[in-house]
């Protein structure tokens, strides 16, 4: 999962709202998805997108036990990070996010932001393919 390019999951998740929209139009063909209402079916599918991509990451982490390589990897940010770094409280910090309570912290912010991520890019996707499949004969 952690070799998929970013811009793969951006698209993906753009495509997944915008297919929702079509599904439904194609479900109710008389029906006039309105953007606001392609925005909502993006969002449906962002939040079922993010669950299967949560359980699949989870599973991962748990038979392939890749949350050593994952932990090794933040370690090694936040020690880049220190380097770069003279602040003390910015050391602080850093010396925070070493320990395994703020790696438990940075792993929970970032399913967060992923989460969003899904919401936000699905219901973009879903917008959009309302606003573009939005019937022209509108009385």
């Amino acid at each position: 999962m952690m070799m998929i390019p970013v811009g793969a999951f951006g698209l993906g998740m753009l495509a997944a709202g915008a297919l929702s929209v079509m599904f439904y139009r194609r479900r109710n063909p008389a029906a006039d998805v309105a953007p606001g209402m392609g925005a909502r079916l993006g969002a449906l599918s962002g939040a079922l997108g993010f669950g299967v991509f949560a359980i699949f990451t989870a599973i991962e982490m748990l038979i392939f036990r890749s949350g050593g390589q994952l932990r090794d990897a933040l370690l090694q940010a936040i020690q880049q990070s220190a380097a770069r770094s003279s602040d003390p409280q910015a050391q602080q910090v850093l010396e925070y996010l070493k320990s395994p309570q703020g790696l438990a912290l940075m792993m929970v912010l970032g399913f967060i932001m992923m989460g969003l991520a899904f919401l936000i890019f699905s219901s973009l996707g879903g917008a959009l393919a309302a606003a573009l499949l939005r019937r022209k004969d509108r009385h």
